[in-house]
């Protein structure tokens, strides 16, 4: 089972923001709400630094990529 976090900008539709980040996130046999939540919100920390640092990048078609804090030139 999967369960995993989108992370996008706000506008005036409910959902319909641009997506920066998603993740999928497993879920693990014995966890509860509060454990798979603190998974699934390390993407928002590392969106929120990337966004206050200047790394995302976009490619041409549109898909947001985060640029390495170690090496910028590699993305995920």
């Amino acid at each position: 089972r999967f369960s995993g976090p989108t992370i996008h900008f706000v506008d005036e539709h409910y959902d319909t923001g641009r997506i920066l980040a998603q993740r999928v996130v497993p879920v693990l046999a014995n966890d509860t709400a509060e454990e798979l939540a603190a998974r699934e919100h390390q993407l928002y920390v590392e969106v929120a630094e990337a966004l206050c640092e200047d790394r995302i990048v976009w490619r041409k078609d549109g898909v947001p990529l985060i640029q390495s804090k170690a090496n910028p030139n590699e993305t995920y």
